[in-house]
């Protein structure tokens, strides 16, 4: 297959030949993030309008070195960890959602691809700006054949997908009389078709697009056991050797999935602030004695702002927890319990986010109801980022409850 598109091939992933900046610590990351807010909140109209990030998004990202928190260091990466790829998210999605969202991620693509085999590493990798996309909900069958696999079928929501050179898939294979294995498939940019069918009601500029393969071939190097990964034991540590690469994927891979809800949060609770603010200092007491909320209802707005506030803090802290405990821990040392509550952590964060964006937007009045509305698009773009299938919150509660309960857990791979 060709390439379906010239556009694909005037994209930052593909024409920048600058190498990325390899950041130092956690501190300067933040100082990145923070750097690059304001550019993100401009170009919110554009990222709107194309339903996918703008290329100089893209640029800034890549040249900032911001997704290589995650990346090995074998392959001009900084090897930061979770913690600093939950700020940073944090911090992006509080500006614009929709970047932090793609750029949590394309970050948390970095620790998976630290898994393949080298030779699937160095191909990778031999384009210093490389960005990979994924699908875990898929349909047609992963046909076993000589030298690898054979795939006619179609992904859905692959965010950042129309910037990506590469493709993660996570499939079951077939084998006659054999239970489906869970494996991860890796496929190049020419391989498949993108369908541009993402318009929702929020987080527009993620262009998480539907995919269409029609009979790929991905060799056997190019692929991966998902329990291998699981385990600690993916081919990849046998060169990226950080404790991180060796830890379970709850807590790095999947690990900052319900950050972007959280950042949502947070810039819904910034730009209240800011209407707040210039609501309680009027110096027109005219003006205020026309307001029904001021001064009479200014105590309960201002409670409900000091409330969401702190939840979206406490729910940041549950996160970096999450990281700092398990992120580096062997995964053979990290039992059912841990795992389940890793991702009832997630989907509690997301849910709760949700909840308080919600809690908050009750508040807003008329103003939140119009179209264009900076509060009324950080409400829905929390809403949004807590609606991926992973998050939901019945599913995630219950396994945990299995688990710690010793009751039979659901299959893990």
């Amino acid at each position: 297959m060709t390439k379906s598109s010239r556009t694909v091939d005037t994209r930052p992933v593909y024409t920048l030949t600058s190498t990325p900046a390899v950041i130092e610590s956690h501190d300067a990351a933040l100082a990145a993030a923070r750097a690059l807010r304001d550019r993100l909140r401009a170009r919110g109209d554009e990222t709107q309008e194309l339903r996918r990030l703008p290329d100089a998004t893209v640029t800034d990202l890549l040249e900032s070195g911001l997704y290589g928190v995650m990346k090995p260091k074998r392959y001009g990466g900084s090897e930061l960890g979770t913690e600093t790829m939950v700020d940073v998210t944090v911090e992006l999605a509080s500006a614009e959602p929709s970047a932090g969202w793609v750029y949590m991620l394309w970050t948390a693509h970095m620790w998976m691809q630290a898994q393949w085999p080298v030779k699937a590493m160095d191909e990778m990798f031999e384009n210093p700006n490389t960005l990979a996309s994924s699908v875990v909900s898929t349909t047609g069958d992963v046909v076993p054949v000589k030298g690898g696999y054979s795939w006619t079928g179609t992904g859905f929501f692959s965010s950042g997908v129309d910037h990506c050179n590469w493709l993660t898939a996570a499939v079951p294979v077939k084998r006659d009389g054999e239970v489906a294995e869970r494996r991860w498939l890796l496929i190049p940019r020419e391989d498949f078709e993108i369908v541009d069918d993402w318009n929702t009601v929020g987080l527009r500029g993620t262009g998480s697009k539907t995919i269409k393969l029609n009979d790929v071939f991905i060799p056997e190097y190019r692929t991966l056991a998902s329990k291998d990964a699981e385990d600690g034991v993916a081919p990849g540590r046998e060169v990226n050797t950080h404790p991180m690469y060796g830890a379970i994927s709850g807590a790095n891979f999947t690990g900052a999935m319900s950050a972007p809800s959280v950042g949502a949060a947070r810039g819904m609770v910034e730009l209240f602030t800011e209407r707040m603010a210039g609501k309680v200092h009027q110096s027109d007491a005219v003006s205020q004695q026309n307001s029904p909320y001021l001064p009479d209802g200014t105590g309960t707005t201002l409670a409900r702002l000091s409330f969401a506030a702190a939840q979206v803090d406490a729910l940041h802290s549950l996160l970096l927890n999450d990281a700092s405990t398990y992120g580096y821990r062997p995964a053979k040392e990290t039992n059912d319990v841990a795992r389940a509550k890793c991702r009832r952590d997630h989907t509690y964060t997301a849910q709760m986010a949700r909840r308080t964006a919600n809690y908050l937007y009750e508040e807003c009045g008329g103003t939140g109801l119009k179209e264009g509305s900076p509060i009324q698009l950080k409400w829905r773009d929390t809403n949004a980022a807590a609606a991926h299938h992973g998050l939901t919150w019945d599913w995630q509660a219950e396994a945990w409850s299995k688990a710690e309960l010793g009751m039979e857990p659901a299959p893990r791979f």
